[in-house]
Formats: structure tokens, C-alpha cells, sequence
């Protein structure tokens, strides 16, 4: 199984000097952040992608990784939502067409209405799907598989989290089920299910084979901490063993930045290499308990 690990963890030192850092530690592979394009000048965002892309993954090959997944964009900032979500689809296009580019297989993408999920659950799958399916064409003409997150909320009213598109995985499995597509499949990011108030090895099962990939993190059911795991509340090896149970066949990627906001250069280095002997552990487990 391939382990991977996001270029958050070590973005603030440059998105080159990431991927040597994650590839030094021993990952196999880099989900990349596609938030970048974002930033004011960034090449991705102008018509020198393409000559940026080369040079990302040059970068890897150098160093012996390659580019397994990514994230999409997720908030465009616009005067109304109809405006907000029209900038979505048309910048996570060309982020589908960026990850075809970098021999991205996965693309993580948040469903669209979050906030307003609540109490207007059939009107949200019915926006999505349209997203969705909007976007599907393009996943298709570059090979890049759409992966569905599951969300949740803060309800600042009440002071806590909330599940919120997808937290449910019956609903979840409904999201992958209506697109109908081998392009199109489910990401579990463990500290989501949490926040809903959901064991992440509850929803593994109930999506089962619809489950394409993962995004790998601990916490204590209340902060969204994105730390390591083990460093928390989850019951891990009750995650593995679901991981193990319905046979996943992704790839195990950590979104672990949060434990590395606070670090330095060498601190992040040592942090990584731990990071990377916790994913191989854990890897170990699944494969015990097949």
C-alpha cells in the first residue's frame, strides 16, 4: 500500500522544498495541495502551469516520489454563493486538467453547501450532483478519479461540531451510488467523521468498496487538530481493521499539517520521519489483519 503524505505539512518552506523534505522522510508519494494556484503570481494560476508542472514533477522524479493525489479547491471567495460556485467549478476544472498533468489518479473534492446543509439535505444532493457531474467529464478525459469528502460544521451558536454532506455514510454511499461512474468514489477523511460525531471504522464499512481514498489524522472529537495519529482520541486499530475488512485498496495518505504548523526546518524534518515510520506501522496493520 502506498503511503503519502500532503505538502502542507511543509508548504511554508516552499512547495519544492516540501516534496524533497516528504520524499527524504520515506513516503512513496505527495498529495499536493491545489491551493497553491490561489496565492497572487502563483504559476498555476497564469499561463505558465504547464511549465510549473514540469518542473513539480521533475522535482519528485529527482527525489524519487511521484504526485499520488490531490486536493481540490474548496471556497472561492464572491459576492453571492451562485457566484462562489460558478468560480468552483470553473478553477476545479482547470485543477482536473492540472492533476491529469502531474499523473494525479485522485482528487479530493469537498461537496458544495456545507453551512446550509442542514434541514436542506435533498436540496445539497441535488446541487451537488450537479457539480458533480459537471465535473465529471473532464475527470474522465485526464483519468483523474473524483473522491467525495465527507463534511462537518461548527455550529458557533451552540459551541460545537455538527455532521454535516456526507458525515452520514449511508448518504455518503447515496453520493457515489447516483453518479454511477468508476470515476467518481468516496474519500473518508477520518477527522471529519469524528467531528460528526462518527467512528471512522463505522463509516469504512458502510461504504466499503466505494471507498477510494483516505485522508489520514487523529483528534479529540471537538478540534479539527489534523495531528498524527496516535497522538489522540481514535481507536486505530479498530481503523485499520475496518480498513483491512472491506479491503481497501487505495492509497494511505496522511493530512497531518496541523502537527507541523509549530515546527522549524529540522523539527519538521525529524517530525516527518516519524510520521512516516507511524504509516508504515499502520500499513502493517492492515495487511495483518486481512
Amino acid at each position: 500500500m502506498i503511503l503519502s503524505q500532503t505538502t502542507g505539512c511543509a508548504s511554508k518552506f516552499g512547495e519544492f522544498k516540501a516534496v524533497e523534505m516528504i520524499a527524504k522522510a520515506g513516503f512513496d508519494a505527495i498529495d499536493y495541495s491545489m491551493t497553491f494556484m490561489l496565492k497572487e503570481g502563483h504559476p498555476l494560476g497564469t499561463d505558465e502551469y504547464k511549465k510549473h508542472i514540469d518542473l513539480l514533477c521533475e522535482a519528485a522524479k529527482k527525489n524519487g516520489v511521484y504526485f499520488n493525489q490531490a486536493h481540490a479547491l474548496t471556497n472561492i471567495p464572491a459576492e453571492t454563493r451562485e457566484e462562489a460556485q460558478r468560480l468552483l467549478l470553473e478553477k476545479n476544472k482547470k485543477v482536473i486538467e492540472i492533476a491529469g498533468l502531474m499523473g494525479i489518479k485522485t482528487l479530493v473534492v469537498h461537496p458544495v453547501g456545507t453551512g446550509e446543509y442542514i434541514g436542506n439535505e435533498e436540496l445539497i444532493f441535488e446541487r451537488n450532483m450537479k457539480y458533480f457531474k459537471a465535473l465529471l467529464p473532464y475527470a474522465e478525459e485526464y483519468g483523474v478519479k473524483l473522491a467525495c469528502e465527507n463534511m462537518w460544521y461548527k455550529d458557533s451558536k451552540a459551541g460545537t461540531t455538527r455532521g454535516s454532506i456526507c458525515s452520514n455514510p449511508y448518504e455518503h454511499a447515496r453520493y457515489v451510488d447516483e453518479m454511477g461512474s468508476e470515476m467518481f468514489v468516496a474519500c473518508i477523511d477520518t477527522g471529519h467523521c469524528a467531528l460528526a460525531g462518527r467512528e471512522p471504522q463505522d463509516c469504512i464499512r458502510v461504504l466499503g468498496k466505494r471507498l477510494g481514498a483516505l485522508h489520514v489524522h487523529d483528534n479529540d472529537y471537538r478540534d479539527d487538530m489534523h495531528t498524527l495519529p496516535g497522538l489522540s482520541e481514535m481507536n486505530w486499530d479498530e481503523i485499520t481493521k475496518a480498513l483491512a475488512d472491506v479491503d481497501y485498496k487505495g492509497d494511505f495518505n496522511f493530512e497531518t499539517q496541523h502537527f507541523f504548523d509549530s515546527l522549524n526546518y529540522e523539527e519538521t524534518e525529524t517530525g516527518l520521519k516519524l510520521a512516516a515510520q507511524i504509516g508504515r506501522k499502520m500499513i502493517a496493520k492492515i495487511e495483518n489483519y486481512k
